[in-house]
C-alpha cells in the first residue's frame, strides 16, 4: 500500500486560550515593572511575535505518515516516533486527550490506544480518511465514535 500522508488541523480555540492567559500576564508585568514605558512598548509585542511565531512554527511541522507497518508521527524536529499499526487496539474518534503524549493543534481529533496502557492524541485534517486508512491495513482495530461539542 502506498504511504497515507495528512496534516494537522488548526484549532483557533488552543491558540485564543494561551493569548487569554499570556496577554493579562503580560499586562501585569508591565504594571509592575519599573522599566519605562517606550521600553515596554518594545519587550511585550516582542514577546507575542514570538510566541506567535513559535506556535504557527509547531502547527506547520506537525505530520502524520501510515505506511504498511508504522503510525509516524513527527513535530518540529525534535518530537517524533512511530507505533506498530499492529500493536493498535483501539481508536476513539472525536475526543480529546488533555494530558499525555500529544502531536497534535487541535480538540476532537483521535486518542489511539496502542501495546497495553499506551496512548496518543492525534489530531489530522479528517479523522474519518485517517482511521479508514488505518482500518485498511488492520481492520481489527476497535473504533469508538464520540460526538463533537
Amino acid at each position: 500500500m502506498p504511504i497515507f500522508q495528512a496534516k494537522s488541523k488548526w484549532d483557533t480555540y488552543n491558540f485564543l486560550l494561551i493569548y487569554a492567559i499570556l496577554i493579562p500576564v503580560l499586562f501585569i508585568m508591565m504594571l509592575l515593572t519599573k522599566a519605562p514605558l517606550r521600553d515596554q512598548l518594545i519587550v511585550i509585542p516582542s514577546i507575542l511575535g514570538v510566541m506567535t511565531l513559535l506556535f504557527l512554527t509547531i502547527y506547520l511541522t506537525i505530520i502524520y505518515k501510515i505506511d504498511d507497518e508504522y503510525l509516524r508521527y513527527r513535530l518540529l524536529f525534535i518530537f517524533y516516533g512511530k507505533i506498530k499499526i499492529e500493536k493498535i487496539h483501539k481508536i476513539d474518534v472525536g475526543k480529546t486527550l488533555y494530558v499525555g503524549m500529544r502531536p497534535a493543534f487541535a480538540r476532537n481529533g483521535l486518542i489511539i490506544h496502542y501495546n497495553k496502557y499506551e496512548e496518543i492524541y492525534i489530531s489530522p485534517l479528517n479523522n474519518e480518511e485517517f482511521v479508514q486508512e488505518l482500518l485498511k491495513r488492520k481492520p481489527d482495530i476497535e473504533i469508538i465514535r464520540r460526538e463533537s461539542k
